[in-house]
């Protein structure tokens, strides 16, 4: 039986929004390094980068589904695997009675290695089959609109969850989400993208030979390079405004409605443009925005600005990813689309973690006083958005289709 478009968004949806539901874990994950390990903001960043060290081997597993079917199935049996493997380090979690620092980071690591891995498979697909149906704006606005609709449920239930439940509890309710993915794996069939000749990686090496790629690549590294977001950001909230973890899980709400509102905006506006029409107006306006950051200050202040980021950064996040899809040459799409979101992802966690190691530096040689805590916060943020302006001088030769596959 052919797979119907809707079964295939039907897909796409449910793995990205379990994907998405996971990170219910990571606002006790966060509390539980901080006041249970006692670990300084530079410490948890580090803890958070060899945790996620998994994600630096997305190319790795997306070769491995590209070209090493198993019964002539290059994505389902990987999906079921690696969701079996998420419940299981999570599981372990669950029945632990004492949390230490390599008993908590071994299974977030493999939690993360199988997530990670379950993630390349969709990417695969999404641009295979999206590049094959011109799906790949709308699948891409599916895939970022599932994990902002699962952000809704744990702004709230992650914060909540902090503060009336146990630690094991929280990791047996995370425990069971994978197996969503698991049930997902049968709602599509492979027929429609196994072919009985052999893959060809000669494509891909030749690809990563362009300056088109080198381009493209800076570009996503430069445009998700924000050192304050993440571990400094949930300091900052917790330490210097006073946010309670239902406040900080409340901005996180905040953020994921109007991040999905952006996802349904591109939807709309994606059809009958220039699909390069979004991404090169992104820079100036990531730029802009990530500024707005400068006035954290308060409680309304903190709550507009994850609202209109939320918004801006989902609206031309997808514009940049659906120029990454429509970017990776055939025969090779899992391997591609992998290779560019490690680049995403070490611009994350790399600005993550030097993000934190920034910040204690700037204490130590500033002192620990109020006024210190916000230069320094403010040099993070100028750092983050002159990243994102740099992208108007690399985005020209990303979108060059004299050179590289298209």
């Amino acid at each position: 039986m052919k797979d119907t478009l809707r079964r295939r968004y039907s897909f796409f949806l449910i793995n990205y929004f379990i994907q998405g539901s996971i990170s219910i874990v990571y606002e006790p994950l966060d509390y539980l390094l901080k006041d249970h390990l006692k670990l300084t903001p530079g410490q948890a960043a580090g803890f958070i980068a060899w945790m996620t060290f998994p994600l630096l081997l997305k190319p790795v597993m997306g070769y491995i589904t590209d070209f090493m079917p198993f019964r002539g199935e290059r994505r389902k049996p990987y999906l079921i695997l690696t969701s079996l493997i998420a419940t299981f380090a999570f599981l372990s979690l669950a029945y632990q009675s004492h949390y230490r620092y390599l008993g908590l980071l071994i299974p977030m690591t493999l939690s993360c290695f199988a997530l990670t891995f379950a993630d390349v498979v969709c990417g695969g697909m999404l641009v295979e089959d999206g590049k094959e149906h011109r799906q790949t704006g709308p699948y891409q606005a599916l895939h970022i609109g599932g994990l902002y609709l699962s952000a809704i449920v744990c702004g709230f239930g992650s914060g909540w969850m902090t503060t009336h439940l146990p630690y094991p509890c929280i990791f047996m309710v995370t425990a069971l989400l994978p197996l969503a993915i698991f049930a997902s794996s049968f709602i599509v069939h492979e027929e429609g993208t196994s072919r009985r000749q052999p893959r060809n990686a000669f494509q891909f090496w030749k690809f990563i030979r362009t300056r088109r790629f080198w381009a493209l690549s800076l570009t996503i590294v430069l445009w998700n390079f924000y050192p304050f977001l993440g571990t400094v950001q949930f300091y900052y909230q917790s330490n210097v405004l006073r946010l309670n973890p239902q406040w900080i899980g409340s901005l996180m709400t905040v953020g994921a409605v109007t991040g999905l509102l952006g996802s349904a905006a591109y939807w709309k506006f994606y059809r009958g443009r220039d699909a390069n029409t979004w991404v090169t107006r992104g820079p100036l306006a990531m730029a802009t925005v990530s500024l707005s950051y400068l006035f954290y200050s308060g409680p309304v202040s903190v709550t507009l600005i994850e609202a209109v980021f939320g918004f801006t950064s989902v609206f031309f996040r997808l514009a940049l990813l659906d120029l990454i899809a429509r970017t990776c040459p055939e025969d090779a799409e899992a391997t591609s689309y992998a290779l560019f979101l490690v680049f995403i992802d070490v611009a994350m966690y790399g600005s993550n973690a030097l993000g934190g190691k920034l910040f204690d530096l700037l204490q130590y040689c500033l002192g620990s006083r109020l006024h210190h805590n916000q230069i320094a916060v403010v040099i993070l943020i100028l750092i983050g958005s002159i990243s994102t302006l740099a992208c108007r001088w690399t985005l020209p030769l990303a979108i060059n289709t004299k050179e590289g596959v298209s």
